[in-house]
């Protein structure tokens, strides 16, 4: 089990340890012409042929020898060379007639040198999903299309290929694709029961027998870096002077930190399975949260797809969650395929493909957080569905005069170290509770969106439609009804058959009589 408080003395020890270390990252520009370094030129024929050295030595000696020097010089045939060894001149010139390297296996002999180097050297090269990584010194960095294409074109041109062939963009996007197809450089795994969180002094790591600031480790494979130096001493007043002001609620705080700290967790070690929503109108702080959140992180780090993109069919934007923290949009409008985003909510496996490429399985990728005026409409009406939100409510309106414009910026210019201890704080809290914290005001929001993402139970309550066991109207008036009421209050009307389904599920029976299906209802009087 993790250990969920943090001891100051210790905390302090390990920074001291690390206070002359930065651990910068280096660049792909200064790694990749190392690499290229290590890379020789090669007989493709000879990595073709496996045979070729030993079958073009034996034919040049015996092409020696099926001569003899000529008395009046020059040379003539050597009658002394038998037939046997006729015979297997012969075959061996036909032989060597088919040493020819296509381009295709120079690509294939070319990508296996290149892995073969990388493993023979240690370099810091894998794949991961479709996706190449380079570890920098600092933490695994990936590498994109252009970068591999160049890499492996000038590896090409440094094993003997034809320099222009080596340039021509469509053998470099070959040999990018085979690199794909055959790397199985291994992926470092982390322990399941340890959270890393990677900085620019080192590298903090919470496991069931310490917490600790260490130096990185290639072995971690952590695929980003925070952009400021752990400091256990750091605070940031100008940050909860904001939240109390925007945020007074003591409860809708502590969430907000916990789930920045649950960013960083993975869901081998804690399964959650909920998404954050700052929900409210305009002026209330929700654009400040944002700006501080994708300094905090990096913005390298954060992505800000919507929910729509997110859950499409094509799975191109569920492809750019994996090298990401969070995925932080500003608005959650949009319909959304709702199966897929249970699973991203859940960290389940996750199908995902890039333009032009196979689709593949997520397994690691981002947390999901949103910034809302409105929510989603005439969703799936399921606890399945409504239990992986966790809906803070923004409320308070800062008026044009009181707001400072600056804010975010001059949090961000001083404050990013503590605003980070403020979610350490929020994570050990979580770990300690297994859950988030209960807020009143969380869960009454909860209820209000499960009541207003329902059209029908809405046009029940706003016109004071209940279950009877004997009054009953038709189907087709109440449905009738039902529409004029979307029409009028901006919802989409569901159809007649998702319309029955929903009464049913209200507790309202409904059966076929003479005259057509009828509803058991009673229409009280509303106030």
């Amino acid at each position: 089990m993790i250990q969920n408080t943090f001891n100051p003395n210790d905390l302090h020890r390990h920074v001291e340890a690390l206070e002359s270390q930065l651990f910068e990252a280096i660049s792909h520009n200064d790694i990749l012409p190392k690499l290229l370094s290590q890379i020789n030129r090669i007989d493709f024929v000879a990595k073709a042929f496996p045979d070729a050295v030993k079958n073009l030595e034996e034919l040049k000696r015996l092409q020696t020898e099926s001569v003899a020097a000529s008395p009046g010089g020059g040379m003539k045939p050597n009658p002394n060379f038998t037939p046997e060894k006729a015979a297997r001149l012969e075959q061996l010139l036909k032989i060597v007639e088919g040493y020819k390297v296509k381009e295709r296996h120079k690509i294939v002999i070319a990508v296996d040198e290149v892995l073969e180097a990388a493993i023979i050297n240690n370099w810091g090269l894998c794949r991961n999903a479709e996706f190449v990584y380079l570890y920098n010194g600092a933490f695994w960095s990936q590498l994109d299309e252009n970068d591999i294409e160049a890499f492996l074109g000038k590896s090409f041109e440094k094993m003997g290929a034809n320099p222009l062939d080596a340039k021509d963009f469509e053998i470099r996007a070959k040999l990018r694709k085979q690199f794909l197809a055959v790397a199985h450089l291994t992926t470092p795994e982390r322990p399941k029961n340890t959270i890393l969180i990677n900085l620019e002094n080192g590298t903090f790591e919470i496991s069931p027998d310490r917490q600790q600031l260490r130096p990185p480790s290639q072995a971690d494979f952590i695929t980003y870096q925070l952009p400021f130096k752990y400091d256990p001493d750091a605070t940031a007043p100008r940050w909860l002077e904001f939240l109390n002001k925007v945020q007074p609620d003591p409860e809708r705080q502590k969430i907000l930190a916990e789930y920045l700290g649950y960013v960083f967790v993975s869901h081998k070690v804690l399964k959650l399975e909920k998404t954050l929503l700052l929900y409210g109108q305009g002026a209330n702080g929700k654009s400040v949260f944002f700006e501080v959140v994708n300094a905090l992180l990096g913005r390298e780090n954060v992505s800000s797809f919507s929910l729509q993109s997110l859950t499409n069919d094509s799975g191109y934007f569920r492809a750019k969650l994996a090298n990401k923290l969070v995925n932080y949009a500003s608005e959650i409008n949009g319909t959304l395929e709702t199966a897929i985003f249970k699973q991203l909510v859940s960290g389940e496996p996750v199908e995902a493909r890039l333009p032009y490429g196979q689709p593949f399985i997520l397994h690691e990728y981002a947390k999901l957080i949103f910034n809302c005026n409105g929510l989603p409409k005439d969703v799936e009406q399921t606890n399945a569905y409504f239990r992986r939100f966790l809906i803070v409510p923004f409320d308070v309106t800062i008026p044009d005069e009181k707001q400072d414009k600056e804010l975010a910026q001059k949090i961000i210019d001083s404050e990013l170290s503590g605003v980070f201890n403020w979610a350490l704080e929020g994570l050990g809290r979580l770990l300690a509770q297994k859950k988030f914290t209960h807020s009143e005001a969380v869960t009454k929001q909860l209820e209000r969106y499960k009541l207003e993402s329902d059209s029908v139970k809405m046009f029940l309550e706003e016109n004071g439609f209940v279950a009877s066991p004997t009054d009953w109207k038709l189907i087709k008036e109440l449905y009738s009804e039902y529409r004029a009421f979307c029409l009028d209050d901006g919802f989409k009307p569901v159809n007649k058959t998702n319309f029955i389904a929903r009464l049913k599920n209200d507790g309202i029976s409904v059966e076929k009589k003479n005259i057509g299906n009828v509803a058991f209802v009673l229409r009280h009087s509303i106030l």
